[in-house]
């Protein structure tokens, strides 16, 4: 048994019932729309409608619905229905248009579909003269017809047996001029070859632009679908030429080509009214055969997609059944090959109720598509019961299958379509495989090679930059312990010289206290700096980030250090360079002001500490397309090269290198580093021994969006 969760029962039976509320929905507004026409247009009573109020011109067309006066196994024409001694002898039934008259009771007797029939309808008009129309339907099978004692139309021949009658669908609509008062409109029919037989369409009138417009309007819509169907079912077929396989595109392009064609003959007619040359009896097999084909080509369709739930038993019977109902189709003699329909039609809702059934349980049991193809097959199926209920004359609304087909075929190419999708993935990455597994092993070989050279060139890079980093920290323990304990061992023997009385006078405890505390403050800012390194590695210091013109930059920085190197006994000069177009807009740093000044300053007093007296500091700026660029230049002392790559490594210290000046703690330049890092930018030297040294550092300038 299949568990499902309440959320994929809801989700999938959710779209279901929305489709079922919104095809029902659009049937019954349909079916709405039609009842208040019906309502709001007269109907004829005793054989006349009353049209002197409607207003035609107004209202445009107007159904020529209600009784109709039906002279039953007698062909009048006009004159003798005009001859009032002829009239006398003739009784008339009533009969409520459209209707096939195998219901009407004639002497208590419902007479069959075979026999002749005379029709007539009087309509008052009160509109001035002005040309009408006059739409007559294809009549069951044969016709005549008069407007005012004019013949104005036939399809077949009018005859009062099979061998005098002639059957023939031929729909027209009629121009005439109306030249005033009431209209009699006569029509014989004849009917031998149809297991139904009379007027079973409604016949309109209306002005003749209005008639004319409407049914332009309705064989574009009819032909735009059939077309539609065509162009999908020769789209399928044409797959197979692909992916031969595939056969459920063969099944599905079948289906729609079948009911396609069928769709040419149903609703308005539309090959009535192209080709009406083409005998009845061959359209009436071909509507027949496309009938009795399409329901096996749908559900060999659907046992492709679900061979689980679709049984192939079910699918072989009413394949063959189709095929023999096809060959009766071709082999009976009208008009007992019309009784075959009520039975197919049976068969029909059978495998409708068959396939919802397997539809079903393809959803539950969560097979791709099975949604779509419950949507599509139950918006058909719908329809296909609309028609069969409105060609065996039980309802009024009818010939909607063909958009009920369409919401299927919609629905089915999605399903066919992602197949495809899926095939194209599956084929896309075997042969990428393919491709790769033909290379052969040798390449592979030479590639896992080159990749284990470039994993071990890393290794072995890692493996110096971890000795490195163990050396600088060895440095750095031993370094730090000079520092720590130098300033250790003075304020000890400074302590003892004041305990023990040696130093006695005020002036020189004095002393010795301000050096006591000059080398507790030179401790704490060691052990600041070690706290501020590491939470500069660790990304835990806070950055108030601000944009600043360069322009600004420089002026802040301009005049900062002048005074300060001075006391020191230096020279120092400031030069600012642009190499940026003139048309390009002002340049702008996002930084954190203090600590760029951090870093200045440390990288400006390291200058300090190795740049005699009487010695120059430059500080430059250069600010190009893309960076502002800083540069400390002195002409100290500069830096050895062996200890140029390591000075700004946070645990490398020596005493000739520039990372420290007398005793410091070797993380000035360091901590320099992080600041500038995290602003995005990088820091580098350059020095000559002997020939002082330049520090310099970069900050990349803002884009435009940001």
């Amino acid at each position: 048994m299949v568990s499902i969760s309440r959320n994929y029962f809801y989700y999938k039976w959710f779209w279901v019932f929305i489709s079922i509320v919104l095809l029902a929905a659009g049937i019954a507004g349909v079916r709405y729309y039609i009842s208040a026409a019906e309502k709001s247009a007269p109907r004829a009573v005793q054989g006349v409608m009353d049209l002197e109020r409607y207003g035609l011109e107004s209202h445009g067309t107007v159904r020529l619905d209600g009784e109709w006066q039906m002279y039953w196994m007698r062909l009048l024409t006009p004159v003798e229905l005009a001859s009032p001694e002829q009239a006398a002898g003739e009784r008339a039934t009533p009969i409520v248009l459209p209707e096939v008259w195998n219901r009407v009771l004639v002497d208590g007797v419902q007479p069959g579909g075979s026999g002749y029939a005379t029709f007539r309808l009087k309509v008052k008009l009160d509109d001035p003269a002005s040309d009408l129309g006059l739409k007559l339907p294809y009549i069951r099978t044969a016709y005549k017809a008069w407007v005012n004692g004019e013949p104005v139309a036939s399809s077949g021949t009018v005859g009062e047996d099979i061998k005098t009658s002639k059957p023939q669908y031929t729909p027209n609509l009629i121009r005439f001029r109306h030249a005033g008062g009431p209209l009699d409109i006569v029509i014989q029919v004849s009917n031998y070859h149809h297991r139904l037989g009379g007027i079973w369409k409604p016949v309109e009138l209306g002005s003749w632009s209005a008639m004319d417009s409407k049914l332009r309007r309705e064989l574009a819509i009819e032909t735009l679908v059939v077309g539609s169907l065509l162009s999908m079912g020769l789209y399928h077929i044409g797959l197979i030429a692909l992916r031969r396989k595939e056969k459920g595109s063969l099944y599905f392009g079948l289906f729609c080509l079948l009911i396609g064609i069928r769709a040419f003959f149903t609703g308005e007619g539309v090959m009535y009214y192209f080709v009406p040359e083409v005998h009845w009896l061959t359209e009436l097999r071909i509507e027949y055969v496309c009938f009795y084909m399409g329901v096996p080509a749908m559900i060999m369709f659907m046992h492709s997609l679900y061979p689980l739930e679709v049984r192939s038993g079910v699918v072989r019977l009413i394949l063959a059944l189709g095929v023999a109902f096809s060959a009766a189709a071709f082999l009976i003699p009208p008009p007992w090959v019309t009784y075959t329909t009520p039975a197919f039609q049976l068969i029909t809702l059978l495998t409708s109720g068959y396939l919802l059934f397997s539809l079903a349980r393809a959803m539950l049991r969560k097979r791709d598509g099975a949604l779509f193809a419950a949507i599509g097959a139950g918006a058909y199926v719908a329809t296909v019961m609309l028609d069969i209920m409105y060609y065996n004359q039980w309802i009024k609304l009818g010939e909607v299958s063909s958009y009920g087909l369409l919401v299927c075929v919609f629905m089915t190419s999605f399903i066919l379509s992602s197949k495809s999708a899926k095939a194209y993935v599956e084929v896309e990455t075997l042969s990428r495989q393919m491709r790769e597994m033909n290379t052969g092993l040798e390449h592979k070989i030479r590639e896992r090679t080159a990749e284990l050279e470039r994993i071990n060139r890393s290794l072995e890079r890692m493996n110096d930059d971890l000795a490195r980093m163990e050396t600088s920290r060895r440095h750095l323990l031993s370094n730090i312990s000079h520092d720590l304990g130098t300033p250790m061992t003075l304020i000890q023997g400074y302590v003892e010289a004041l305990i023990d009385g040696v130093v006695s006078q005020p002036d020189q405890q004095q002393k010795y206290l301000k050096l006591i505390h000059n080398r507790i403050t030179g401790l704490n800012r060691l052990i600041a700096d070690l706290f501020q390194l590491s939470k500069l590695e660790a990304r835990q210091m806070d950055f108030d980030i601000q944009p600043v013109s360069a322009d600004d930059f420089i002026r802040y920085f301009d005049e900062r250090y002048e005074l300060e190197l001075a006391g020191a006994g230096l020279k120092f000069e400031t030069v600012a360079y642009s190499l940026r177009p003139e048309a390009h807009r002002q340049a702008i740093v996002k930084i954190d002001v203090d600590r760029i000044d951090q870093v200045l300053t440390n990288v400006i007093y390291n200058a300090v500490k190795h740049t005699p007296r009487g010695g120059l500091i430059q500080l430059h700026f250069i600010v190009d397309e893309h960076s502002l660029v800083v540069q400390v230049q002195d002409n100290g002392s500069g830096i050895d090269p062996e200890d140029l790559p390591y000075i700004f490594d946070r645990f490398y210290k020596k005493d000739k290198s520039r990372n420290t000046a007398g005793g410091g703690s070797g993380l000035g330049l360091a901590i320099a580093k992080e600041i500038v890092d995290y602003h995005g930018g990088r820091i580098w030297a350059q020095s000559r021994v002997g020939q002082g040294a330049c520090i310099a550092f970069m900050l990349p300038l803002a884009k435009g969006g940001e």
